[in-house]
């Protein structure tokens, strides 16, 4: 890799970072914020998308997301246990 031949992986070097403006942003260009709790639902900007836990369970899982979506806000992770009921419930409307 050193003496970088054509069959060697590639070496990082300096330009291969992304530009200051968008470092640590998702790719749909909104910034992400990790959440637990419902109550971190109420730190969360418009302007950002939420990210679950992977610690969280099943039944917080969907109230977080219940809660996410009166205020209008987008969970990339909602699909997870205990999805479907969610889904079955908005279809039947309980």
């Amino acid at each position: 890799m050193r003496l970088k031949l054509k069959n060697r992986p590639k070496n990082v070097e300096v330009g291969y970072r992304s530009p200051r403006a968008v470092r640590g942003f998702h790719p749909s260009g909104f910034e992400e914020k990790l959440v637990f709790t419902v109550k971190n639902l109420d730190k969360v900007d418009p302007n950002q998308i939420v990210r679950i836990g992977h610690t969280v369970g099943s039944k917080k899982r969907l109230k977080i997301v219940e809660k996410a979506e009166e205020l209008g806000l987008r969970v990339l992770n909602a699909r997870g246990v205990g999805m479907d009921e969610l889904e079955e419930s908005k279809k039947t409307g309980v």
